[in-house]
């Protein structure tokens, strides 16, 4: 067994990753991992762009001048495409990464510490210990909820509420920020359960932030036990276990830091400070500005679609302000193609009209059940009827000298044809 620094860019996502099984490429096998783990994903470069690195190195093996990675894809690929975001496989993930990126307060690692092993059945035997289960105690057993627990208050981590920052928050608005930077995860551990948090007059009980002594008070000792960390005159060495917090907030309560008995605020109006913000309204979503919404359903593209991927990333930047026309002919031109190669796909056999064909490609897509019977009335409705919106009007558009779309008739298109082109594209 062996560590490495590695170049992010000599890693390579596994083609042949057991999450997926094999595709072609490493583009594909990125596509595929957020295709089935899209939320996690995201959460997961999240996390990463937050701290800059990676901590449990990907198990990799090096094959003709590059390391394909064998456990820790996910990880890799949020950090490829956090170094590239235009490597992300939609025009959403693109921007999700670049903004990820440059809005990251650490800069991102570029080399990556990895385990690198040369025999392939050890590789396996690794594998198999740490994903098929406990096995009767030779892999890795996972916490029950006691020990889940016990890392909570002992560390402050995966308690649900950032205290750290509800801390800074609260000194910038009293003007009390220490000089130098808060080391959140110090603070964190410090503050990692009611008993400590009770001490400096702050509690998360309720699942909400607030503070239970007079407001001077706790700013005080916030302030005081901020700049002790922020000056290193105390470190995560003093805090790692409970007697060391213990330790620390004994001694500044003997200097009188800490919040006094008589300071602590009346049970009722603790309770008021911790009852639930009244909520608002959110506000109406802007309006649909491309005939693709970026919040699109994820297509899981292959080698075949470069065509069609390219037209619909396109129909997501396209303004249908600015290109009514362009989009009204491209929205025609995709939906012929999603049907002709979802039909091609499962052998399917129509009259050589776009509305036959369509129909032919919703029945089957009712029958493997990718969509219900209401929708699919809906699709009849627009394939048959010769309407407004229809697939008649959508041919005019391309074929009419006279038939020019409105902005509104654009997005209605995308709201009665969306679920079926994201369905048939991903076949």
């Amino acid at each position: 067994m062996a560590y490495e620094n590695i170049e992010v860019g000599r890693l390579r996502v596994n083609r042949a990753n057991d999450r997926h099984g094999e595709v072609l490429n490493e583009d594909l096998a990125i596509a595929e991992l957020f295709r089935l783990h899209d939320v996690q994903m995201r959460n997961l470069a999240t996390d990463i762009a937050s701290v800059g690195k990676v901590y449990d190195p990907p198990l990799v093996m090096e094959m003709d001048d590059v390391y394909v990675v064998f456990d820790g894809n996910r990880r890799v690929t949020c950090l490829k495409l956090l170094i590239e975001p235009d490597r992300a496989p939609s025009a959403d993930l693109r921007t999700f990464f670049a903004d990820l990126r440059n809005e990251a307060q650490r800069p991102i690692a570029i080399e990556l510490t990895c385990q690198v092993e040369s025999d392939r059945n050890v590789i396996d035997n690794i594998i198999y210990r740490r994903h098929t289960g406990s096995q009767k105690g030779v892999g890795q057993l996972g916490w029950n909820d006691r020990a889940k627990l016990n890392f909570v208050d002992r560390t402050g981590q995966g308690g649900g509420i950032n205290v750290a920052a509800e801390v800074e928050n609260l000194l910038a608005g009293n003007d009390r920020l220490p000089e130098g930077n808060i080391p959140w995860s110090t603070l964190t551990r410090l503050l990692s359960s009611e008993e400590f948090r009770n001490r400096t007059g702050i509690s998360t009980a309720g699942r909400r932030f607030h503070i239970t002594h007079e407001g001077g008070a706790v700013v005080d000792a916030l302030h005081r036990i901020t700049s002790d960390l922020a000056n290193q005159r105390v470190t995560l060495g003093h805090l790692w276990n409970n007697e060391g917090k213990r330790r620390y907030l004994n001694q500044l309560e003997a200097e009188g830091v800490l919040p006094r008995e008589p300071a602590r605020l009346p049970e009722q109006e603790a309770a008021d400070r911790a009852a639930p913000r009244p909520r608002r309204n959110p506000p109406p979503p802007p309006p649909q500005t491309t005939f693709i919404p970026q919040n699109a359903a994820h297509i899981q593209w292959i080698a075949a679609q470069q065509r069609v991927r390219a037209i619909w990333e396109e129909l997501q930047t396209l303004t249908i302000a600015d290109h009514p026309n362009a989009i009204s002919a491209m929205m025609r031109i995709l939906l012929e193609l999603a049907v002709e190669s979802y039909m091609a796909e499962h052998d399917l056999r129509a009259e050589d009209k776009l509305a036959r064909k369509l129909g032919a490609v919703a029945r089957h897509l009712l029958e493997r059940e990718m969509i219900d019977q209401d929708y699919f009335d809906e699709l009849e409705r627009l394939r048959q009827n010769d309407q407004l919106i229809s697939v008649a009007s959508m041919q005019r558009y391309v074929h009419s000298p006279d038939f020019a779309p409105m902005e509104s008739e654009i997005r209605a298109y995308w709201t009665r044809l969306g679920r079926f082109l994201v369905a048939s594209l991903n076949r």
